[in-house]
């Protein structure tokens, strides 16, 4: 029969064993913790950022389109300015989650500045138009229409009236399409359907925007003017 004593070696024996033996459970230093939640922090930041970034550029439907070459998508330089781009972005719509508006319509137009300044064979219209629409409907929501409008303006300069390959863009659409609405509420109706028609040339597949009434009643105003202009230059021209 085991003596108390006997049990007692036995129990620490045991406990000895599950602390100091190889496979026992290892305690981590507390600088290796704070490091481990650092980086489980980081990473989670660029998982965050990524993901935004993908879905906001529009990646599933341009590749849908053809308008990314998949081997681009590969390449190491184009994964780190993606990379790149896409934590910028992160930062910026914290910044606007935090309300502090001001810094995250500078770190926009930063943004824009830098896609802008880009010497191969021009700037990215897709990744000017992601940006250049974040910005635009950021200016909206602080009231500032006169500052969107001249956001919306310059990526049409750029993209419509300085580039004549206008090339399938689903981004750049969408930009334009926006354009076109901002300019509808401000009750430019004529102005907004040329914009819409616009945005159609780089993504046909916003072509029924143009049946909506708004655009419908503008395109008939236009026609019927276009048909009295007509008339009376016959007119004119048999007297």
């Amino acid at each position: 029969m085991i003596s108390k004593f006997g049990r007692s070696l036995f129990l620490a024996s045991v406990i000895v064993s599950l602390f100091f033996t190889p496979s026992a459970i290892a305690f981590q230093n507390p600088s290796d913790i704070v490091h481990s939640s650092r980086d489980q922090l980081r990473q989670q930041w660029l998982d965050n950022s990524m993901s935004y970034y993908s879905k906001i550029m529009r990646e599933e439907r341009r590749k849908n389109m053809g308008q990314i070459n998949p081997d681009l998508l590969q390449s190491e330089e184009y994964q780190q300015d993606f990379q790149r781009l896409a934590q910028k972005h992160w930062f910026a719509i914290r910044k606007v989650k935090e309300g502090q508006y001001q810094q995250a319509e500078i770190i926009y137009k930063r943004i824009i500045a830098e896609i802008m300044a880009e010497d191969d064979d021009g700037c990215d219209h897709a990744k000017l138009a992601v940006t250049t629409l974040l910005l635009a409907l950021h200016c909206q929501r602080m009231g500032d229409l006169k500052k969107t409008r001249s956001v919306f303006l310059n990526f049409f300069r750029v993209v419509v009236v300085s580039n004549s390959d206008h090339s399938e863009c689903a981004c750049s659409a969408k930009v334009l399409g926006a354009f076109a609405l901002f300019e509808m509420k401000q009750g430019n109706a004529k102005k907004s359907l040329e914009i819409a028609r616009k945005a159609v040339e780089f993504d046909p597949a916003l072509e029924p925007v143009l049946s909506w009434k708004q655009f419908r009643e503008v395109d008939r105003r236009q026609r019927n003017s276009s048909r009295d202009h007509n008339i009376v230059s016959s007119k004119k021209t048999h007297s």
